[in-house]
């Protein structure tokens, strides 16, 4: 990070960078009680394979045109970018074999919500299945789905979310992406804290092999209802294997924007407690900015991080 200047003014992004850092701090270190009593002590990440968690950002300005219609052939090209740079591989086919092989049946999770209506793009998701099927995987054993997806079966998931500021959970990306894998959805809704629990299902549990978040057209607003005004076209594909870094890195982005909106501070609320809890709790990866190494490719304008 660089330092300002010693005689320079406190600019408004200063501001802004600083207030999202500052919320995103409180919501993930907040004091707060163990949740899940099958958690151990000595638990470790089974997603985050080392001590700094990768989290792939690249952002490019045609994948979104005139009337928010996505290029699909843009969005193809940043999936294998970051895909590839996240596996540092440099060809796609050698990058996607990494992450599933010919013999697996592979679930692709994607988000359909009918309630805040912000779902992933079929671009992604067309985008990831074609990968996975040129990877060797027969179509009758790939199932990409949001609800009844048949996660018990499959030996592979790959988590595809979109990312929306949530009335109940604060936020909603890749973690909550997984809640209608459990029988009891509404457990998980105010308070949150316990979501974690999903990824350590026996069905779920060490499956996820890559998560791909749609980060194109995010909302940052208030809900149940979308408010247009809230919805902004960011352009941007995310990828890692650490649930818990891709969560703290999109509410970073989206507390960034409510604050450049409002002008000044504006928390998420409710608080995202599930992300410390995902991390202190579950061991499912890091909270922790510090171990979280975000590399960023393509456009830069307005990336808020």
């Amino acid at each position: 990070m660089k330092k300002r200047r010693a005689g320079r003014a406190f600019t408004r992004r200063d501001f802004i960078k600083g207030a999202a850092m500052g919320t995103l701090g409180m919501a993930l270190y907040g004091k707060g009680k163990p949740v899940f009593a099958g958690a151990k002590a000595d638990a470790v990440p089974f997603t985050a394979e080392n001590p700094e968690s990768v989290v792939v950002l690249i952002r490019n300005e045609r994948a979104i045109g005139a009337a928010d219609k996505v290029d699909a052939a843009v969005v193809q090209e940043m999936i294998d970018t970051a895909v590839k740079q996240f596996s540092g591989e440099a060809d796609a086919a050698k990058a996607w074999a990494k992450y599933v092989r010919a013999d697996d049946t592979v679930g692709v999770k994607f988000t359909r919500c009918d309630y805040m209506r912000v779902h992933t793009d079929q671009a992604v998701i067309d985008a990831v299945v074609k990968r996975v099927g040129e990877a060797g995987v027969g179509q009758d054993r790939i199932y990409a789905q949001d609800g009844g997806l048949p996660f018990a079966k499959c030996t592979a998931l790959i988590n595809v979310p979109s990312v929306k500021v949530h009335t109940l959970t604060g936020i909603a990306v890749s973690m909550k992406n997984y809640i209608n894998f459990s029988p009891a959805p509404s457990k998980y809704h105010a308070p949150s804290t316990n979501l974690g629990e999903i990824f350590l299902m026996p069905d779920v549990k060490g499956k996820t092999r890559l998560i791909v978040v749609d980060i194109l057209r995010p909302y940052f607003g208030p809900g149940p209802q979308i408010n247009p005004l809230h919805r902004w076209n960011y352009h941007g594909i995310m990828v890692s294997n650490d649930p818990v870094a891709v969560e703290s890195v999109c509410l970073n982005i989206c507390q960034a924007k409510r604050n450049l909106f409002k002008g000044e501070a504006w928390p998420i609320t409710p608080p995202p407690d599930f992300i410390a809890a995902a991390d202190k709790t579950y061991k499912l990866g890091t909270s922790d900015p510090a171990k979280i190494k975000l590399i960023k490719l393509g456009w830069d304008k307005d990336i808020l991080i």
